[in-house]
């Protein structure tokens, strides 16, 4: 990087009191101000939001687009953004260089039991009247039939263990029950 690239950390908000309008006010943890600073940017750089983890979680060439409350800014060279950045959550910013994010096992495994949630939920939506008409003994014999199956693949979902789920591969490669 030939030119010195700003980085600006740490930004805490503060609401303020201008002309009897509520403003919100950003400085940095040198207490640079956000507004006073935003000439420091270059006009042909662009500039990427990082949360305390490093995480991408904004960016914008136009500086002004931006608004740092809690999170840090720095600027990048053009010819150093990596094809295909986004704001999805799969880039860092290290302090020197953007790279792909490295998802821990342990969001793996938050991935995992969150898709068993969902799993679980559509379960419960699909059974929801079959249990009903079942308290009211009035279900078919082919919906009983049915519900038993669908109460078969919510015990198997609840059953699983997730624990072996540590990577993008074990993930996709895991063999969840099937629906009825």
């Amino acid at each position: 990087m030939g030119n010195q690239m700003t980085i600006m950390k740490n930004f805490t908000v503060k609401n303020g009191d201008v002309n009897g309008l509520t403003v919100s006010f950003a400085t940095d943890e040198n207490g640079a101000d956000w507004y006073e600073s935003q000439k420091k940017f270059q006009s042909d750089t662009l500039k990427i939001i990082f949360n305390n983890k490093g995480i991408i979680v904004s960016m914008s060439h136009d500086v002004s687009a931006l608004w740092p409350g809690g999170n840090s800014v720095a600027e990048i060279a053009l010819d150093d953004v990596p094809t295909g950045l986004s704001i999805n959550g799969e880039w860092v910013f290290d302090g020197v260089k953007i790279s792909p994010r490295t998802t821990t096992s342990e969001e793996w495994q938050e991935k995992a039991e969150s898709l068993r949630q969902s799993l679980l939920k559509e379960a419960g939506d699909v059974t929801s009247d079959w249990r009903t008409e079942l308290q009211l003994g009035i279900i078919s014999d082919e919906d009983k039939e049915i519900l038993i199956e669908w109460m078969a693949y919510i015990k198997a979902l609840k059953a699983l263990n997730l624990s072996s789920i540590s990577n993008e591969a074990g993930f996709e490669a895991f063999t969840w029950p099937c629906k009825p």
